[in-house]
């Protein structure tokens, strides 16, 4: 895609998320007199590395979803590809923290720039001076309308966790020994007319931080003889690789025949829908003159494509290797923190945990639960995860699940390639996605962190609005009269049919 002039970030404020009225387009008869929109990250919390050298488990890649509607009458329009050219409107998004100059000069994404190559052969991090992400999209640019999720979308942002100027904002401790980080940094989403004028515009958190697997990991390094670095964790987790069934030491490997070993990705022999895979393309498919090291016991014909997927090997291991459960977690089925963001971090802060102690395995299961449903089998794909009104299968939740009359109606896209019925669910006459109202997946309205709760505060805050008791602007989008003219500003829980 190619991307437009960099927006100039906006302070979060309450003015960077108003609404802005503006008159009807000159010579369109019809066209909206106003805009409203609404912005969302799919998840709560995406994951990245802080070093790619040696292996990947997922690139810099976030996705900023977004609804917009137009006013002209009592009841709004849902603005799509078609109308938008109509209209003359674009939909654009820009990030307002990350830049190109501090990604440029960060030196973990500074090995992303470098190693990325080698994991994506053709993938070129930096066009013109520009990062761009592995499916085209830079730190800003125009939004694409996708006619199945109906809503506009801005895939694979490569956003990273980044060392704020305001030390407030770096809650992510470095797993890496270096300085906090900022994981919540903010992308703004506009409306314009063909005159490049904002018409409107809001702000959504694009979190991204660091896993936790470097706490266990650099110290598995260090007790077993190598250095408690990276390269000391790679090399020690080729050689436990090595003991494996499939004999592959991946220090041995050297996908681009320039003598050295490495990088790789996981996805290549264990297909992973997080990749768009859905099988893995092996090794020799990428890089077909890729070179066995000297030293190896293995042989080519050992480099295999292997039935298991990512998710399923990486979450079996650790639930049942013995030496995860007698020297580091015995409780490593439930406690998801120990992998998943959980530094200061909380990938999980959505409303299910302001209200209750359900945790990640009342509706997921826990890793052993996942693994006797074969969960894992499919892993990322609306069959095996939860909807609003079950857990996934083999999920024993300590809470009841959402009746159904309360999402009734609720409508799914006809080939949903990736996550699950809230994600992608509409209701409300099968317009609103459930995001627009209450938020990113894992960060459900009203989230624990403030930052979360800024859009539907501004979006919210009008004086002239009034909520019930124990009732706020931080609560999922329900006053009425913010979509629907003359109907009531009293916030209440509207239809979902």
């Amino acid at each position: 895609m190619r991307l437009k002039k960099l927006v100039p970030a906006l302070a979060l404020t309450a003015a960077a998320l108003t609404v802005v009225v503006a008159p009807a387009f000159a010579g369109k008869t019809g066209a909206p007199s106003s805009y409203k929109v609404v912005a969302w990250n799919d998840l709560g919390m995406h994951c990245a590395c802080p070093t790619f050298a040696g292996f990947l488990l997922l690139p810099p890649f976030n996705t900023v979803r977004a609804q917009v509607l137009g006013y002209g009458g009592n009841d709004p329009v849902i603005i799509d590809s078609t109308n938008a050219g109509t209209y003359g409107v674009t939909v654009s998004y820009g990030m307002a923290d990350n830049t190109e100059s501090t990604l440029q000069a960060d030196s973990y994404f500074q090995q992303w720039i470098t190693y990325s190559p080698k994991l994506f052969p053709g993938f070129v991090p930096v066009v013109g001076g520009k990062v761009q992400g592995i499916a085209g999209n830079g730190i800003s640019g125009n939004m694409t309308y996708d006619s199945n999720l109906k809503d506009w979308t801005a895939v694979g942002i490569p956003a990273y966790p980044l060392i704020d100027a305001n030390s407030a904002k770096n809650v992510m401790t470095d797993p890496l020994g270096g300085a906090n980080r900022n994981p919540y940094p903010m992308t703004n989403v506009y409306v314009k007319n063909s005159s490049g004028t904002i018409l409107a515009q809001t702000s959504t958190v694009t979190p991204v931080a660091f896993g936790g697997c470097c706490s266990c990991h650099l110290s598995l390094a260090s007790a077993n003889g190598y250095p408690a670095t990276p390269t000391g964790s790679f090399a020690y987790l080729g050689k436990m690789h090595g003991m494996n069934s499939s004999k592959i030491d991946f220090n041995y490997l050297d996908p681009t025949g320039d003598g050295t070993s490495g990088p790789i990705r996981c996805s290549w022999c264990h297909w992973d829908p997080a990749m768009g895979e859905s099988a893995a393309p092996g090794l020799a498919n990428v890089w077909p003159n890729y070179v066995i090291m000297a030293g190896a016991t293995f042989t080519k014909a050992d480099v295999k494509v292997s039935q298991y997927s990512f998710s399923d090997v990486l979450h079996r291991f650790h639930s049942q290797s013995s030496k995860v459960l007698t020297q580091y977690d015995a409780n490593v089925a439930t406690n998801c923190y120990d992998c998943h963001p959980g530094n200061n971090v909380n990938c999980y802060r959505g409303s299910h945990k302001a209200k209750t102690t359900l945790w990640c395995v009342d509706c997921h299961g826990n890793l052993n639960q996942r693994t006797a449903a074969g969960q894992l089998t499919q892993p990322w794909k609306a069959s095996t995860l939860p909807s609003c009104t079950s857990a996934s299968a083999g999920a024993t939740p300590a809470f009841a699940c959402h009746a159904t009359n309360i999402v009734g109606g609720t409508v799914y896209p006809t080939s949903p390639t990736l996550f699950g019925k809230f994600i992608n669910g509409r209701g409300h006459k099968g317009s609103i996605k459930c995001q627009t109202c209450h938020g990113s997946a894992h960060a459900e309205a009203p989230s624990t962190m403030t930052l979360d709760n800024t859009q539907l505060s501004t979006l919210q805050g009008s004086t002239s609005y009034s909520f019930p008791a124990g009732k706020d602007k931080t609560y999922a989008l329900g006053v009425c009269v913010f979509c629907h003219s003359g109907k009531t500003s009293t916030w209440g829980v509207p239809p979902h049919q």
